[in-house]
């Protein structure tokens, strides 16, 4: 319930952001810390740690009693709480739904990563070309970089990057001979500028954050644009310390006739399908723009202003009451009647089982128009069952008829008294009674 809406407003929060910052790197880091929000602010508001609010809605809630043979009714409001305690039956089938689709999920992107990391594995023994030596060596050091690990591979179809306190860089094998020195030079400065981010640590962060909202919609969109915004970003990169932008352009779109898109859970210079934005932000300069005080400033404040109010309106989700809550004595009252009785409840539990006996009071009117007892019916609980928020029980009435009956909790050791199906429903014309029940003990 939470994620439903929330993830929608923290996106569009920052999808605004991103549009105030002209950096990739900047927009970046919004999207990943949108990201990080909408998988947090859910969870932290269905347990409890959001603000709690009151409520403008005040819904009716129909109770009703049995009192001297007849029915009565009324129409009552309370306003709900920010919480939410689903029956046990609704609990089970929405947690059950929810934990098997992220569990497929994550088993399909276990096998991704294995295959992803086995990739390793591919790497060709021996040294490199001297010329892809030398170029890796330059980029390196433009990059500032330590010793990285350069590989060829045949099992690769362009350029990957994998690992994080080790990363490999593994390049085509049959496709490294035929580069010409710019193309060489933009994908192993590409695939460094990756390293040099710290991007595949990010991106494996990013995975798992999206992995319990994968469902929504929001979450896929999030997911795209980081992808994208971290590929402008790396380009960004290489156009300033290895390769002049529109050097670098030219040779990204020669790549792109030969380079298929890298494994899953790996990095490569033709990710994101994003080949002519990425051209167009190099040729025209927008590769190189820097993130603004002032923009950058703003974005963040929507993205705090979003989750604030996300964190103010979650729903919390909270177990309900036990049986314990219905075990005892209840007394029932009809406000118009004073304090003459109009329906008792006793209430027990037994080795998890229910069990109890109802007494209804029968008034009559005396002749000086005071309504008084004159005898009372008890009869013995059928089927009782609890849900944690309601009791439902049936009465088998001495004309023979069986009655539907809820005891609806409404507060601590409070209750209404409504039959089911007995015309006992909010809106009845002409009808003011109610049956309200107290906990005596």
């Amino acid at each position: 319930m939470n994620a439903a809406w929330q993830v929608p407003l923290v996106t569009l929060a920052a999808a605004l952001g991103t549009r105030l910052l002209r950096s990739a790197a900047a927009r970046h880091r919004l999207l990943l810390a949108a990201l990080g929000c909408s998988l947090v602010l859910p969870f932290a508001g269905s347990l409890g740690f959001g603000a709690s609010r009151p409520s403008m809605a005040v819904p009716p809630a129909a109770s009703a009693g049995i009192s001297g043979g007849a029915a009565a009714w009324t129409s009552l409001g309370q306003a709900p709480a920010a919480s939410l305690a689903p029956s046990p039956h609704v609990a089970i089938a929405v947690a059950v739904v929810y934990l098997a689709s992220v569990l497929l999920t994550a088993v399909r992107r276990a096998r991704s990563w294995r295959r992803a990391l086995a990739l390793r594995r591919s790497a060709l023994p021996g040294p490199l070309p001297e010329a892809v030596r030398i170029e890796a060596e330059r980029c390196r050091r433009r990059l500032g970089l330590g010793d990285i690990v350069v590989r060829l591979s045949r099992a690769v179809d362009s350029p990957v990057t994998l690992g994080t306190r080790r990363p490999v860089i593994l390049l085509p094998a049959g496709l490294v001979g035929s580069w010409k020195h710019d193309q060489l030079e933009a994908a192993l400065g590409h695939e460094l500028a990756h390293v040099r981010r710290h991007d595949f640590a990010w991106n494996a962060a990013a995975e798992l954050a999206a992995l319990p909202i994968v469902f929504h919609p929001a979450t896929a969109w999030l997911r795209r644009r980081i992808r994208q915004s971290r590929e402008l970003a790396c380009d960004a990169l290489v156009a300033e310390r290895v390769l002049e932008a529109r050097t670098y352009a030219r040779a990204l779109a020669a790549l792109a006739r030969s380079l298929a898109p890298a494994p899953a859970y790996t990095l490569g210079v033709a990710d994101a399908g994003i080949l002519e934005e990425r051209v167009m932000s190099l040729v025209t300069g927008r590769s190189r723009h820097k993130a603004g005080v002032l923009s950058s400033v703003t974005a963040a404040l929507l993205l705090a202003a979003a989750s604030l109010v996300a964190a103010s309106y979650a729903v919390a989700v909270k177990p309900g009451p036990g049986a314990d809550a219905i075990v005892g004595s209840w007394i029932g009252r009809v406000a118009q009647w004073g304090d003459l009785p109009s329906v008792d409840l006793k209430i027990a539990e037994k080795d998890g089982k229910l069990s109890g006996r109802a007494t209804f009071y029968l008034i009559h009117v005396t002749a000086e128009g005071r309504r008084e007892v004159g005898g009372k019916d008890e009869i013995d609980m059928m089927e009782p069952s609890f849900d944690g928020r309601r009791l439902a029980f049936k009465l088998k009435s001495p004309d023979g008829k069986t009655h539907a009956i809820e005891l609806r909790l409404t507060g601590e050791g409070l209750a209404d008294y409504v039959e089911v199906g007995g015309g006992a429903e909010v809106g009845a014309e002409g009808h003011d009674l109610v049956v309200k029940m107290k906990r005596s003990k």
